[in-house]
C-alpha cells in the first residue's frame, strides 16, 4: 500500500515538475509584459488575417505585445505539459500524445490542473491496459506510432468531453453568477470569497472560476474582486516561503529549494508555485493557502484596493488604487498562511526525506 501511495506521488511529482518551468515562462514573460507595456498590453495589437498580421515587434508597445503573447500561449500549455507529464511517468512515451491533447483541452474547459490530473491518470491506465493487447505481428510496430495515439486520444478524450466536461461546466457557471451575485454585499465578503477561491486549487476550475467571475465585474468597471483576484493568487506561494522560513527543520531540502522558487512566483501572480506542496500534503497546505488568500481579498477589497488589470503581481500595484493597503493586505494573508502551515506541518520523517530526494523534482526527461 505504501510503495502505491508513494508511486502515485512520482507520477504527479512528475508531471509538475514538468509543467513549473513553462508556468514560471508564462507567469513572468506576462508580468513583464503589463509591468513595462501596460496592463492592457494584450488588446495593444489589433489581429488581422492572424494575431501577428499588425505586429510591428520593433515598437515598444509591439515589442511588449510580443513578449505578452509568448507568456500567454505558455500559459495556454502549462496543463497540457502536466498531463502529458503524469501521462508519461505511468505508461512512458504512448502516453504523451494523448497528454498533451487532453490536458490542453482541460484547459481550454476550464477544468485546469485538477481536470487535467485526473485525465493523466486515465489515460495512463488505458495506455498501459492497451500495451497487454495481443496483435498480429504486423500490427506491433504501428502499436506506438498510430494505435495507441489515436485510440487513447480518442477514447479518454471522449470519456472526458462526454463525463466530465459539460457536468463540470454547468457547475462552474452557477458558481460564476454566485459568486457575482456577492458583489451587492459587503465589499469585503466579496473579496474574501474570491481570495479563497483563488488559494482552493491553484490554477484548477474552482481558481478559474472566481477568476472568470472577477473579470466579468471587471467589464462593468467594478475592480475591487481584481485586486482580490489578483492578491488572492499571490498569497499562497509567498505564504508557504514564510512557512519553511518559520520550521525550516519541518520540511525537506528539496522543499526548501521548490520554495525559493515559490517566493518569486507567488510576486509575479504564480499560484501554481505552491502546487508541489499541495500534491504532497494536500490536507494542509490547502486550508492555509485558503484562510490567507480570504483573509488578503477581505482586507484589500474592504479597504478599497482597485486593480483595472488582471494579472501581472508585484508588476501592476502601483496602477491600483490605495496600492500601501493592497501591499500590507498581502503581507498580512501571506504570513497568515505561513504561519498556519508551518504549526500544522508534520514533524520530517528521516524514511518520507530519503522517498522525496529519491523522488525529487528532476527536470531531465529521458525519452526511450
Amino acid at each position: 500500500m505504501a510503495r502505491q501511495k508513494l508511486d502515485i506521488k512520482k507520477h504527479v511529482m512528475t508531471g509538475i515538475s514538468y509543467m513549473i518551468p513553462i508556468v514560471v515562462c508564462g507567469g513572468i514573460l506576462c508580468a513583464l509584459a503589463k509591468g513595462f507595456g501596460g496592463y492592457d498590453i494584450g488588446s495593444a495589437v489589433e489581429a488581422g488575417a492572424t494575431p501577428f498580421t499588425n505586429l510591428n515587434p520593433f515598437s515598444w508597445i509591439g515589442f511588449w505585445w510580443g513578449v505578452n503573447k509568448l507568456g500567454s500561449i505558455a500559459m495556454d500549455f502549462a496543463v497540457a505539459v502536466m498531463t502529458a507529464g503524469v501521462a508519461y511517468s505511468i505508461a512512458g512515451r504512448p502516453g504523451i500524445v494523448p497528454g498533451i491533447v487532453i490536458g490542453y483541452c482541460s484547459s481550454q474547459s476550464k477544468a485546469g490542473f485538477l481536470g487535467g490530473l485526473l485525465m493523466a491518470f486515465i489515460i495512463g491506465s488505458f495506455v498501459n491496459w492497451m500495451k497487454t493487447w495481443k496483435l498480429p505481428k504486423w500490427c506491433v510496430g504501428l502499436m506506438p506510432v498510430m494505435f495507441i495515439p489515436v485510440i487513447s486520444t480518442v477514447v479518454c478524450g471522449m470519456i472526458f468531453l462526454c463525463v466530465f466536461s459539460i457536468p463540470l461546466s454547468f457547475v462552474m457557471n452557477v458558481f460564476q453568477q454566485w459568486i457575482i451575485s456577492l458583489n451587492g454585499g459587503a465589499k469585503a465578503v466579496i473579496g474574501g470569497v474570491i481570495g479563497a477561491c483563488m488559494g482552493f486549487d491553484m490554477g484548477g476550475p474552482i481558481n478559474k472560476t472566481a477568476s472568470m467571475a472577477a473579470n466579468a465585474l471587471g467589464t462593468d468597471g467594478i475592480n475591487g474582486p481584481m485586486a482580490a483576484k489578483i492578491i488572492g493568487g499571490m498569497t499562497p506561494p509567498i505564504g508557504i516561503f514564510i512557512a519553511t522560513l518559520l520550521r525550516k527543520n519541518r520540511f525537506s531540502k528539496v522543499e526548501l529549494d521548490t520554495a525559493k522558487t515559490a517566493l518569486p512566483m507567488g510576486l509575479c501572480f504564480i499560484t501554481e508555485g505552491v502546487l508541489p506542496f499541495a500534491a504532497a500534503d494536500p490536507a494542509r497546505v490547502i486550508p492555509s493557502s485558503m484562510i490567507g488568500s480570504a483573509v488578503a481579498g477581505a482586507i484589500a477589497v474592504g479597504m478599497g484596493c482597485e486593480s483595472v488589470a488582471g494579472h501581472g503581481g508585484i508588476f501592476v500595484v502601483p496602477m491600483m488604487k490605495n496600492p500601501l493597503w493592497f501591499l500590507i493586505a498581502l503581507v498580512i494573508g501571506s504570513v497568515v498562511t505561513g504561519v498556519i502551515y508551518a504549526f500544522l506541518k508534520q514533524p520530517l520523517d528521516e524514511q518520507v526525506e530519503k522517498e522525496e530526494e529519491e523522488l525529487d523534482f528532476d527536470l531531465d526527461i529521458n525519452i526511450q
